[in-house]
């Protein structure tokens, strides 16, 4: 056949050629025919032991078995009964012994049932038997397959390694614990425990998120409106014409204007999130003293970061610890950009959001939420007429509300304390033409005169609290549930065990594996619902269905907790804590 070329779009006229388009609709590709040249895909070994099933039948099934045998015992991340096999090998003879499936399209099938199992969706724990717990016997350990799984969401929000299923298998997991912790904490995957748990704790996962406008925190938001609106106004008049010295000298300022705001881009917001992880990483890894975490003298900074800080000799994208002046203001998670960032406003600091960070994630004391009719904070800007007050005399104002004044005088001083520092993170020792006064006073009557005495009487008068916040957070964290007042002697004896070891990291996080709530949970029970019985049910687990082992409601259970006091709210469920 001729052969028929399309011409260039260029070339082609009205001469009267002959010109064909051609488009494909679809391919199909077969092969490799035959079982010779077989090639199997990638990670076809990972699953299959044998580069070709057994011809046999009875070995086929055999086989089948090892498999699906050896995934599932990995998918439900403890062992699994002979029945269980036996179901999931049918299922995948079911499939490849009709005419024209294969052996692995029958396994497949197979793994789908594992996959969609709720023992793979959901971590079901099996406990120890004939080892009941304290308060006598309603608890009991969780044998040590399901402390393998917790241990392994805790430090690497993933399945438990070989090494952590061999000693669950012999039964040494619980004694060799405290070596697994250092391992765990060793290898490079708990860098998911640290992105996700200080990512709740300390809202770093959020600076990505939050919104921030440079121009507008720096001063340059109204130069930038009025010179894009006269450089647009300029050329509307003339586009085809040259542009003048002053239209030229116009769009220069802008490019200058927005190159100031791109210097703040998502890589030094992820260089924001880094330090703050890397740091606390530093202090879990090397057993430093958590009162670390609000001050010290190091930091962990890349060249754009470095440059946010005003640090000199940094050079490239990798973080590195660096030693703060002696005079810095720094040190410690509260100064850090990624905290700073994700509790300010987008135009402006909000002492308020910062103070409430404080309050929270520092001194475990959250403020409850304002009371209907509260006034915002802007109302209260009407009472100084057309001057534009600071952001402390504005707070002073708003306290005068006896609604306000309560919260207020708690989370104020501790958010003003930090105003040297703008929006962006950036030092600064005025605001608007104005000195700023970080000075305060904190309602247990200590008074600071800047955010280096406030961590100073945080680190030295309020160390119990911080203890237990941090306790309290990384608890909430390892149970990927709320706390409940049956976990305040836990809490109690982690704190203690940190006031006597100088707040050793290490001491935290023994502390929370070795406690009661991370090893054991209720022993089940039968109980009924509704006049009928149900077995292997845990007492928590039947409290969430209204009813529980001693026949008491949830909902009176809960009017006795909030009448004590004891509701906790979680940080956040885990994001470890899925298969």
């Amino acid at each position: 056949p001729r052969e028929v070329e399309e011409a260039p779009a260029a070339e082609r006229t009205n001469t009267g050629s002959t010109f064909a388009r051609y488009a494909v609709q679809r391919v199909r590709i077969e092969g490799p025919l035959g079982a010779e040249g077989r090639v199997h895909p990638a990670n076809y070994g990972r699953f299959f032991s044998r580069e070709e099933p057994p011809t046999d039948a009875k070995e086929r099934a055999a086989y089948a078995e090892e498999i699906l045998e050896r995934f599932a015992v990995r998918a439900y991340r403890s062992p699994v009964d002979r029945a269980t096999v036996e179901r999931l090998s049918g299922l995948a003879a079911s499939v490849y012994q009709r005419p024209g499936e294969t052996f692995e399209s029958g396994i497949a099938h197979a793994l789908v049932a594992i996959l969609a199992s709720p023992r793979f969706l959901f971590r079901v724990e099996g406990t120890s038997e004939g080892k009941p717990g304290g308060d006598e016997g309603r608890f009991v350990e969780v044998d040590e397959y399901a402390l393998a799984s917790r241990l392994s969401y805790l430090f690497w929000s993933t399945m438990p390694d070989e090494e952590l299923f061999g000693l669950a298998a012999k039964g040494e997991l619980r004694r060799q614990a405290p070596a697994q912790m250092k391992r765990m904490l060793a290898d490079p995957r708990s860098e998911e425990f640290l992105r996700n748990f200080v990512g709740q704790w300390l809202r770093t996962r959020d600076v990505t998120q939050v919104t921030v406008d440079p121009l507008s925190v720096l001063g340059y938001q109204t130069e930038y409106e009025q010179a894009l609106a006269e450089f647009q106004s300029r050329r509307r008049k003339g586009l085809r014409s040259p542009l003048t010295p002053e239209e030229q000298a116009a769009r220069k300022r802008l490019q200058e204007l927005r190159a100031i705001a791109e210097r703040y881009n998502d890589e030094l917001k992820r260089a924001m999130r880094h330090e703050t992880e890397t740091y606390v990483g530093a202090i879990f890894r090397e057993d430093r003293s958590l009162l670390e975490l609000l001050d010290s003298d190091y930091t962990y900074v890349n060249e754009k970061l470095a440059d946010l800080y005003g640090l000199s000799g940094v050079r490239g994208t990798e973080m590195r610890r660096v030693t703060l002046p002696a005079d810095s203001a720094r040190g410690g998670v509260l100064t850090q950009a990624a905290v700073l960032w994700v509790t300010s406003n987008p135009t402006r600091t909000s002492p308020v959001k910062r103070g409430l960070f404080v309050l929270d994630n520092v001194l475990g004391m959250p403020a409850p939420p304002a009371p209907a009719g509260v006034p915002d904070l802007e109302e209260s800007a009407k009472k100084f007429g057309d001057r534009e007050p600071p952001l402390r005399e504005l707070l002073a104002a708003h306290r005068e509300s006896a609604l306000c004044a309560s919260c207020h005088a708690r989370m104020d001083p501790l958010g003003i304390a930090l105003e040297n520092f703008n929006a962006l993170g950036m030092w600064r020792e005025s605001e608007k033409g104005e000195a700023i006064d970080a000075s305060g006073q904190l309602i247990t009557g200590e008074t600071f005169k800047d955010i280096r005495e406030l961590k100073k009487i945080l680190k030295e008068r309020h160390a119990a609290k911080f203890y237990r916040c941090v306790t309290e957070k990384l608890l909430t964290y390892a149970l990927g549930r709320g706390l409940e007042a049956g976990d305040e002697q836990t809490i109690d004896t982690i704190v203690e065990r940190l006031s006597r070891e100088g707040g050793r990291a290490g001491a935290l996080l023994q502390g929370v594996v070795e406690s009661a709530p991370f090893q054991k949970q209720r022993r089940p029970e039968v109980v009924t619902v509704m006049g009928v019985p149900m077995e292997d049910v845990t007492s928590k687990e039947v409290t969430a269905t209204g009813v529980t082992g001693e026949g008491d409601t949830a909902a009176e259970r809960a009017d006795e907790e909030r009448q004590d006091g004891n509701e906790r709210a979680p940080i956040g469920l885990q994001t470890g804590a899925r298969p």
